[in-house]
């Protein structure tokens, strides 16, 4: 499957052997920039890229040509014979309904510092939705790209059809956000099965209701569904890479908002480190949501120190001045990035 671009001066492949040195340096110009934005810190050991370029070589003859591979799309642009951009996508369907889209979700997205404003981007960007349509056999298909705050391409992406339909803050682990009469939060256990599949389909219409189609959309309360959650809060969780669901309680002790914690490793080019997320935000939309979003916090800050990350990502809010980002924001939370979604060309809003 070739994906290439009759743009005139940029031409859109796979990455050949030989190439990897060219594509490791876009993406230290990623990192540096992302890291200078307040992102993660990036390596700036030049072995570290080496090793980069060696690994794109390997994965390029691997590849024969062809910019998929399994779920995973690399694409590379060329103007006068040299690398000067790269995309790569992550090919997945979010759920087990069938009318939910597939997504594609951009990821490093570099454009050589010397050759922007000259198309390369939005080449490469038409080139993986064009991939991303193939790829879906038919079926309707999504690219969605995480933003951070203070990356100056949002009018970039706007430019070309992206929304936000989700933002994140990040929140400093070593903080204890607390209210004086802030409720209670814990691990989630099999008894609270009937409440977070209540909670989820609140979720699941938030997030249509935002224009966000990557998930499913709300499901029927049965007993099916309720049996399988609780099965899955039943489960001994070995690895600690596993995702786990934290629930908020009401003073009568109900369950009132629900959400996943999960921590992984970053590694090079990033400096080792671990990355703390929280995100499926589920509240009661009947409650306020300060008092459910704080212990939600604080339970999962202590949970991120104890796993050795130093921050922690609150993911999948909604758009700030509404009651649940400023919840987060509340916290102490500082504004992180956004998804930005469009719908591959052609294709409509189901």
């Amino acid at each position: 499957m070739a994906a290439v671009n009759a743009h005139p001066r940029i031409f859109v492949r796979a990455a050949a052997p030989g190439e990897g040195t060219a594509i490791a340096r876009l993406w230290r110009q990623l990192w540096v920039a992302h890291e200078r934005w307040g992102g993660y810190a990036s390596s700036h050991d030049d072995r570290v890229y080496a090793r980069l370029a060696q690994r794109l070589d390997e994965d390029a003859r691997v590849r024969a040509g062809q910019p998929v591979l399994g779920r995973h799309v690399h694409l590379v642009a060329t103007a006068h014979g040299e690398v000067t951009g790269q995309v790569e996508g992550w090919f997945e369907r979010h759920g087990s309904d069938a009318q939910t889209p597939f997504t594609c979700e951009v990821r490093s997205l570099i454009v050589d510092e010397n050759a922007r404003a000259s198309g390369i981007g939005r080449t490469l960007l038409e080139a993986l939705a064009r991939t991303s349509r193939e790829l879906a056999r038919g079926s309707t298909s999504v690219l969605a790209a995480e933003v951070l705050e203070p990356n100056p391409a949002h009018p970039f992406y706007a430019k070309v059809g992206y929304r936000p339909v989700a933002w994140s803050l990040r929140i400093d682990s070593a903080r204890d956000p607390r209210l004086h009469d802030m409720l209670a939060a814990r691990l989630a256990e099999p008894r609270d099965a009937l409440a977070i599949a209540v909670l989820d389909s609140t979720l699941a219409s938030r997030r249509r209701m935002a224009g966000d189609l990557r998930f499913d959309r709300p499901r029927a309360i049965e007993a099916t569904l309720v049996g399988a959650i609780s099965a899955h809060l039943g489960r001994k969780h070995k690895d600690p890479q596993e995702p786990v669901e934290i629930v908020a309680l009401d003073r009568m002790g109900e369950v009132r908002a629900s959400a996943t914690f999960a921590v992984s490793p970053l590694d090079p080019p990033f400096v080792p480190t671990r990355r703390a997320i929280l995100g499926r935000f589920a509240v009661d939309p009947a409650q306020p949501a300060a008092p459910l979003v704080f212990p939600l916090v604080a339970q999962a800050c202590r949970m991120a120190r104890v796993a050795g990350a130093p921050t922690m990502e609150i993911t999948d809010m909604t758009a700030p001045g509404t009651p649940l980002f400023e919840a987060a924001a509340a916290t102490g939370a500082r504004p992180w990035s956004r998804i930005v979604t469009r719908l591959s060309p052609g294709e409509r809003s189901a």
